[in-house]
Order: structure tokens, then C-alpha cells, then sequence
């Protein structure tokens, strides 16, 4: 399908792949409010994107995911400013190493944002509700596909996410609301595999040597591997061209997406 003047509400869109995702679709013509917690790094954002690009429709707004108020305002607040709303991108995501202290929101935000963003986007998208349809991008991770020993917390909201994905995305779902959903795991990229020291704080056995011998073994397995987050943005782009509801796309080694049979 054809994304030009399509719209897009991207949640998370301060982080790297946030940002990777906007700067693609700004690139293929879409028009795109930013969403985070962190405001004044989206408004940075969108002047560094108002400069580099020409005719392009951008604006910036405050989201926390884990406000039911605040993630419904965003969703109005689109729709008031362009017009319409097209696709929404669940992003906003944690990865945090205190799992005793902080458990309850990386699950609110990683497995609890996507599950309000996902209904947010059937109700102001839905057919049923006057809407025109549309498709809704979860961001997963790469990583629940391999043998991790990394943070169980944060590997379980991204596996929810896919069986989420999957079971909503079933055709009699979309048959309803007209409203496709994916999943996206991206492997990654340059800067975000700083979580091998992060891994190897957060085992739940600190038995010393164990613990290194895990970390060393993993290291060169998963962890030295990483893809450009522009190869991350071009993989939503094709995603979005060529995905079908309910599906599980992966993106790795710098190569274009694949569908996996999941």
C-alpha cells in the first residue's frame, strides 16, 4: 500500500529506533507525531527533521504509556492536528536492571503500553467506531528467540507482546475492526548492545564465576551483533508495505526484514 500522507503516532520516538522509525517515514512522506515521556528530546527531534527535510508534517507531544489519560490524549491530539490516524507504532519500551525494584513497570510499559496502544488504535481507528481501519506496529525484541539469561522481565513482556499480536491479529479480529496488527523484533543495533554489562547484573544467581562464564559465553553468541538503526527503519517501512495481520517479522545483520512462521 501507499504511505504518502498516510499518518503515524509513534510512541517511544525519543530512542534510537523511535528515531529510526520517524526519520523513515518522513522519508516515505508520512506524517508523524512523536510520542514520549522525554518531550524536549522530541522536540529536538523534529527541528533536526524540519531542517534535514523538505514539506514534511511533524509534530511532538508528551506520552506516558502507562497513562490511560494521557496515552488517550495523544491519540485525539493526532487525529485534531493532521486530520487522521493511519498507523500507530507501539515502541515505547524499558530495559531495566533492577528487576526487584523496577518489575511492575517495565511489565506496565513494555506489555501494558502496547496492550492500551493497541486498543486506543481499534477505537480511533476501527471501523465500527467510524473509523477507516489501519495497521498497528509492535516493537518486540530479537532477543526472545535465542537462549538469553538476560533479564527474564524484560524477554517475557516481549514474548507477551507476540502472543498478544498474534491472537488479536487473528483475521476474525481483523475482520471486525479492519485494523491490521504486527509484531517487529529488531536485533540490536550499534549503540543499544551496551546491555551485556546490564545482563550480567541483572542474574538472579550472582554466583561469581558463574556469572562471568555465562556473560563470556553469550558475548560473542548475540552481543557483539548489531545492525545500523536505519536498517531497522527501512525494515518498518517494508513491514508496513507488505505485512499481514497477526504476523511476526525479525530484522537482523543489516539485511531487509523476514516473516517468520511463529
Amino acid at each position: 500500500m501507499g504511505l504518502e500522507n498516510q499518518v503515524a503516532l509513534v510512541t517511544g520516538a525519543a530512542s534510537e529506533i523511535g528515531y529510526a522509525y520517524v526519520k523513515c517515514l518522513l522519508q516515505n512522506k508520512v506524517k508523524v507525531l512523536l510520542c514520549d515521556v522525554n518531550v524536549n528530546e522530541c522536540q529536538v527531534i523534529s527541528h533536526k527533521f524540519l531542517k534535514e527535510f523538505q514539506n514534511i508534517n511533524i509534530l511532538s507531544i508528551k506520552c506516558d504509556v502507562t497513562n490511560e489519560d494521557e496515552f488517550e490524549n495523544a491519540f485525539k491530539t493526532c487525529i485534531k492536528h493532521f486530520g487522521q490516524l493511519d498507523i500507530v507504532i507501539n515502541n515505547a519500551g524499558v530495559f531495566d536492571n533492577s528487576i526487584e525494584q523496577r518489575w511492575s513497570a517495565t511489565v506496565n510499559i513494555n506489555y501494558g503500553g502496547v496492550v492500551r496502544g493497541t486498543l486506543l488504535a481499534i477505537k480511533y481507528m476501527g471501523i465500527p467506531n467510524g473509523g477507516k481501519g489501519g495497521t498497528v506496529i509492535q516493537t518486540s525484541s530479537l532477543m526472545v528467540f535465542g537462549d538469553s539469561y538476560c533479564n527474564p522481565i524484560y524477554l517475557s513482556t516481549k514474548k507477551y507482546m507476540m502472543e498478544f499480536t498474534k491472537s488479536f491479529g487473528k483475521k476474525h479480529h481483523f475482520s471486525l475492526h479492519g485494523v491490521r496488527i504486527i509484531t517487529l523484533c529488531p536485533e540490536f543495533t550499534a549503540i543499544n548492545n551496551c546491555v551485556r554489562p546490564v545482563c550480567k547484573n541483572e542474574m538472579v544467581h550472582k554466583n561469581g564465576d558463574r556469572v562471568e562464564e555465562l556473560e563470556d559465553s553469550k558475548n560473542n553468541q548475540l552481543y557483539t551483533k548489531t545492525q545500523k538503526p536505519d536498517n531497522i527503519g527501512k525494515a518498518l517501512i517494508t513491514v508496513l508495505e507488505l505485512g499481514k495481520t497477526g504476523e511476526t517479522w525479525i530484522v537482523e545483520d543489516n539485511k531487509p526484514p523476514r516473516l517468520i512462521d511463529y
